[in-house]
């Protein structure tokens, strides 16, 4: 709440701009999987940003990418692979400038940045346990029915990038994402190793703060800057 507090209070001093932009890039996974196959295991992903500037340092960004996301590997020296399903992500991270950055400025032509936030993934979770987790995990804990579910899963995403700007209305960048869920269920291996000891005790390994997805995100943007009020003088952009 300070931090949100700090940005609300700079942005009364900062000039009115906010960015609109397309991106489009590669996505891959991180998970319970092991010794994955990337290259079957990477597949596109495209979307579109708003990116409020408050000032020449601080940025809030909503974003939506949709794509594919799927891997091949082995769970437990068993082949697994899941996918490609279609995904979607929806998401909302504050952008921290290392170097002072206002579009169109020759006065701050290029600078790296970092981003963090929230946001929520929305993707089909399909396993049928007796024929798939079965294959690794006799004793499974996850019934004798086959699940197809629509899961919307909790995101926490971070990353890092570099944007420079062609033109006084236009700018271009290239990013890296890293996205946690806050679900085990993106690779249709939902605590894989959960099972029924001898006793009939159930012993499972994750909850809720502890799960294994993760997607990374490799992309390129393109923005275009807006005025939001009346176009601010560049003597008085250049202070910010």
């Amino acid at each position: 709440m300070v931090f949100i507090a700090v940005l609300l209070t700079v942005s009364g001093f900062g000039q009115k701009t906010a960015d609109i932009g397309i991106w489009g890039g590669a996505a891959t996974y991180w998970g319970d999987m092991k010794n994955v196959d990337y290259s079957q295991s990477v597949n596109p992903l495209f979307g579109a940003f708003f990116r409020y500037n408050f000032n020449a340092r601080f940025g809030l960004r909503m974003m939506y990418l949709t794509g594919n996301i799927g891997a091949t590997g082995y769970m437990e020296n068993e082949p697994w692979t899941f996918g490609p399903k279609h995904v979607h992500n929806i998401s909302a991270m504050v952008e921290i400038n290392y170097l002072k950055y206002i579009l169109g400025m020759k006065k701050t032509p290029v600078s790296p940045y970092i981003m963090a936030g929230f946001g929520v993934m929305y993707y089909p979770y399909d396993v049928v346990p007796n024929r798939d987790i079965a294959s690794f995990n006799p004793r499974h804990n996850k019934g004798d029915a086959e699940i197809h579910q629509s899961v919307t899963a909790a995101t926490l995403p971070f990353g890092m990038g570099v944007k420079t700007h062609i033109g006084k209305r236009f700018g271009i960048g290239m990013e890296f994402i890293i996205q946690k869920l806050f679900d085990d269920k993106l690779d249709n291996l939902d605590d894989p190793l959960a099972h029924f000891n001898q006793l009939g005790d159930e012993i499972t390994y994750t909850n809720f703060m502890h799960k294994n997805d993760y997607t990374g995100y490799l992309g390129i943007n393109l923005t275009y800057k807006i005025y939001l009020g009346k176009e601010i003088c560049p003597a008085y952009e250049s202070k910010n």
